[in-house]
């Protein structure tokens, strides 16, 4: 938090506009999409897994949405609907994968990736799916006051999985898997089981940023998502999740994708070249790394 006021009040020096009504508008909208996923894969990295198909998840749902709604008659929110549910059966089959063939959840989730990916150029020949229903476009554009609608979408979901994981004895199971895996299994959790809902969760959250951005572009964009998955380790990462599982909250994470969100409005409020972002992201990502094994030795 000190650190995200700090690039805050730098940024702000620099460029005074940042602070402006409309910016902040655009930070936080921005931060919902990003927020979505790095709360999936902030549940993945408690329970001591990965998931490296957040990105394309997001972006094949909001595919599979979009063409139900371009080639068909069917109503646009069941459209959206189904998208989330293809968000929630790509998790569904990384956590069977991972749970049951007993395969590498970093190999496993990454050729996921690389399959999804894949799909999403054969179903769309690489073009944008266009001249979406305007009646969704109010989920991504429209705002309650001066709180964007995917704003308060991502703050439902987060206060959902904040009581999930603090009040339940599901949230101290997903913790409890990821501290010790083995002792978890020895007093009876069913690991198995949480590992593949905490994959289904973070598809599922993946695919509602997918559907959210859809309704925000009003088409279905081929690319979306593509830049989502590097910020999704580093928010939860910066937020105190751990790589080595057991670690992680949501206001953490939320803080996360805020000044990830953040730095990408200061490269373009600063006149810097977009061609940056990666690498900035990259160093970030570098530094969220380093921070765990400090926190790790540490508690070690």
């Amino acid at each position: 938090m000190l650190f995200l006021i700090i690039i805050s009040t730098i940024i702000w020096l620099i460029s005074p506009r940042f602070l402006e009504v409309g910016n902040l508008a655009v930070v936080t909208r921005q931060t919902s999409f990003i927020a979505l996923v790095s709360l999936g894969q902030m549940l993945c990295l408690i329970a001591g897994v990965i998931d490296l198909s957040v990105g394309t998840t997001a972006g094949f749902a909001g595919i599979c949405a979009a063409l139900l709604m371009h080639n068909t008659t069917m109503n646009p929110y069941l459209a959206m609907a189904c998208g989330l549910l293809v968000g929630a059966t790509v998790g569904l089959v990384n956590g069977l994968l991972v749970t049951r063939v007993k395969l590498n959840p970093f190999i496993t989730t990454l050729s996921m990736s690389f399959i999804i990916s894949g799909l999403i150029l054969v179903v769309t020949g690489g073009w944008a799916i266009p001249n979406l229903p305007e009646s969704i476009q109010w989920l991504g554009k429209d705002s309650v006051g001066s709180v964007p609608v995917p704003t308060i979408v991502t703050l439902i979901v987060a206060v959902i999985l904040a009581f999930v994981l603090n009040r339940t004895f599901i949230g101290r199971h997903i913790y409890a898997i990821g501290g010790n895996k083995d002792a978890a299994l020895i007093v009876g959790i069913q690991v198995n089981r949480l590992t593949t809902l905490v994959y289904i969760l973070s598809g599922t959250l993946s695919a509602l940023a997918g559907v959210l951005m859809l309704a925000r572009l009003a088409s279905g964009q081929p690319t979306v998502g593509d830049t989502w998955l590097l910020p999704s380790f580093a928010a939860p990462i910066l937020g105190g999740a751990a790589l080595n599982g057991g670690a992680g909250s949501v206001l953490g994470t939320l803080v996360g994708a805020l000044l990830m969100t953040v730095i990408q409005n200061a490269i373009v409020m600063t006149g810097m070249t977009v061609y940056w972002e990666n690498v900035v992201i990259g160093l970030v990502l570098v530094a969220a790394i380093v921070l765990d094994r400090v926190r790790t030795a540490k508690r070690g």
